[in-house]
C-alpha cells in the first residue's frame, strides 16, 4: 500500500522537465548517483516522450576499481523503468594530476561523440542548486568576472548539441529524495567527500557561509543577476561584431583598428573572445588574462606583428587583424566521414552534408592541398581574398585517400555533379 502511494505521487520537477521535450529523441546523462538517477526517474514518469526515444549515457571511466559495477547498475536501472542504455568508455592512460577536470571532459568529449552521431540533439545533465552554488564559489576564488559567476546555464549550445540542465533550481536533497521514492538504487561518489578536490571543500564551507548570509539562496539570486547583465553586454557586443568585425570566407575573421581605439577595453575583450573561440572552434573562451594580454599588444606600438592564442593566429595587417585557425590545431581534429542524410560536424567549425554517398575524408587542406590549388592557379602566392596561404591550409577538404576530391570554401571539386554542403557552425 505505501508503494502504491509513492508510485502515484505527483512529482512537480516532471513539468520542469517537459517543457524541453519535443517528438526527437534525446539522451539522458547518468552517472548512479542520486542527481542523475533522479533525472533519471522523473523523465519515465512523463507521459509526453515515448520510453523508445530515451537513451540512458553512462561513463565508466575506469578511475575506481568498481566503476564498471556502477556502470552496470545504471544500464540494470534503465532497462527496469524502459529505457536504452549505452555505456561509453574512457579508455587510454589518465593523468596523475587535475583528475577530476580531465574525468569531466573525457565524459563530455565522450557523449558528446556519441550524441553527434547517432542523431541526438539534446543531452539532459542532472546539475542541481549545489552544483550551482558550488561551482559560483569556485569561480569567485579565481576572481572570475559576470560570465564566470553566471555558473551554469539551463542551455549551452556545442555543435549542433544542446545540454540541458533542468534542474539547476532544485536542491540536491530534494533530488535525493526523488531517488529514495524511485525505488531504484543508486551509489554515492566517495571523491564527494575527497577534501583534496576544491569543490569538497566548498561543499564543506556552505554550513559556515549560510550563518553569515550567504546561503544557496542569496548565491542563486546573485547568479541571475550577474546573468541578467551579461544578456546586457552580449546585445552591445553583438552590435559592435556586426559594425566592425568581417566574417572572411568563414575561414579567417578581421577586426578593424577603429574598433580597438574607439571601443572600451571590456567590449573588446569580449570580441575577441567570441572572435577567437569561433575561429578555433572551441566551446570555451580563451583566459581572460591571455586575452587582456592580446589587447595590449593589438592596442600598442610594437614590432610583433603576429602571436597565437587558444588555437587561432592573430596577426596585424595595415588596415586591420586577422584571425584564422592554426594548422597544427587543426591537423589533430577527427577525421569525418560525411553522409547524406545529414550534416556532421568537423573541427567544431563547420556542418559538412554530401548530395551523393560516397567514402571521403574531411580534413584540413593542408600543405599537399594547398600546392595543389597553386598548381590550379585556383590559389596565389598571396593567396585569395585577402585570406592568405596559412589561413587557407586550415580550410576544411574532401579527399579520397590522397585524392583531393573539393574544397568547397573554394569552390574546387572534381565531380560537377558532386555537391557538399557546408556551413559554419556558428559566427562571432
Amino acid at each position: 500500500m505505501e508503494y502504491k502511494k509513492e508510485k502515484n505521487k505527483k512529482f512537480a520537477e516532471i513539468k520542469i522537465i517537459e517543457e524541453y521535450f519535443d517528438k526527437e529523441s534525446i539522451a539522458l546523462a547518468v552517472s548512479g548517483g542520486p542527481d542523475s538517477t533522479a533525472l533519471m526517474f522523473i523523465v519515465s514518469k512523463s507521459k509526453k516522450i515515448k520510453k523508445d526515444n530515451v537513451t540512458v549515457l553512462v561513463v565508466d571511466h575506469g578511475l575506481r576499481k568498481n566503476s564498471s559495477d556502477e556502470a552496470n547498475l545504471v544500464k540494470r536501472n534503465a532497462i527496469k523503468i524502459g529505457f536504452k542504455c549505452k555505456i561509453l568508455k574512457w579508455d587510454g592512460a589518465k593523468p596523475s594530476s587535475g583528475i577530476q577536470e580531465a574525468a569531466r571532459k573525457a565524459r563530455y568529449n565522450l557523449m558528446l561523440s556519441w550524441c553527434e552521431k547517432n542523431n541526438i540533439k539534446k543531452l539532459f545533465l542532472a546539475h542541481h542548486l549545489d552544483d550551482q552554488v558550488e561551482t559560483f564559489l569556485m569561480r569567485l576564488s579565481k576572481g572570475s568576472g559576470v560570465d564566470g559567476l553566471t555558473s551554469m546555464s539551463k542551455n549551452t549550445i556545442i555543435s549542433n548539441l544542446n545540454l540541458i540542465r533542468p534542474f539547476l533550481e532544485i536542491s540536491k536533497n530534494r533530488l535525493i529524495e526523488i531517488a529514495n521514492s524511485s525505488r531504484l538504487e543508486w551509489v554515492s561518489d566517495p571523491s564527494n567527500l575527497n577534501l583534496s578536490y576544491q569543490r569538497s571543500r566548498m561543499r564543506k564551507l556552505m554550513p559556515s557561509l549560510s550563518k553569515e548570509g550567504i546561503d544557496s539562496h542569496h548565491i542563486s539570486l546573485v547568479i541571475k543577476r550577474m546573468d541578467s547583465v551579461k544578456q546586457a553586454l552580449k546585445d552591445i557586443v553583438d552590435i559592435d561584431i556586426s559594425k566592425f568585425v568581417k566574417n572572411m570566407n568563414d575561414i579567417s575573421y578581421s577586426l578593424s583598428y577603429e574598433a580597438i581605439n574607439k571601443l572600451s577595453p571590456e567590449i573588446l575583450l569580449r570580441i575577441l573572445e567570441r572572435i577567437i573561440m569561433v575561429a578555433s572552434g572551441s566551446v570555451y573562451p580563451a583566459k581572460r588574462t591571455k586575452v587582456e594580454g592580446i589587447l595590449s599588444w593589438l592596442s600598442s606600438e610594437n614590432t610583433i606583428r603576429a602571436k597565437t592564442l587558444g588555437g587561432v593566429v592573430i596577426r596585424k595587417r595595415k588596415d586591420y587583424v586577422i584571425f584564422y585557425r592554426e594548422l597544427k590545431g587543426c591537423q589533430t581534429s577527427e577525421i569525418v566521414y560525411p553522409l547524406t542524410s545529414r550534416y556532421l560536424t568537423w573541427d567544431n567549425r563547420f556542418y559538412i552534408k554530401l548530395n551523393k554517398s560516397k567514402k571521403l575524408e574531411v580534413r584540413c587542406l593542408g600543405d599537399e592541398g594547398v600546392s595543389i590549388m597553386k598548381s590550379k592557379k585556383i590559389l596565389k602566392k598571396q593567396g585569395l581574398s585577402n585570406i592568405p596561404l596559412s589561413a587557407w591550409k586550415s580550410a576544411p577538404s574532401l579527399w579520397s585517400k590522397k585524392r583531393l576530391i573539393s574544397v568547397p570554401s573554394l569552390g574546387y571539386c572534381v565531380a560537377d555533379d558532386f555537391k557538399i554542403y557546408l556551413k559554419s557552425v556558428r559566427q562571432p
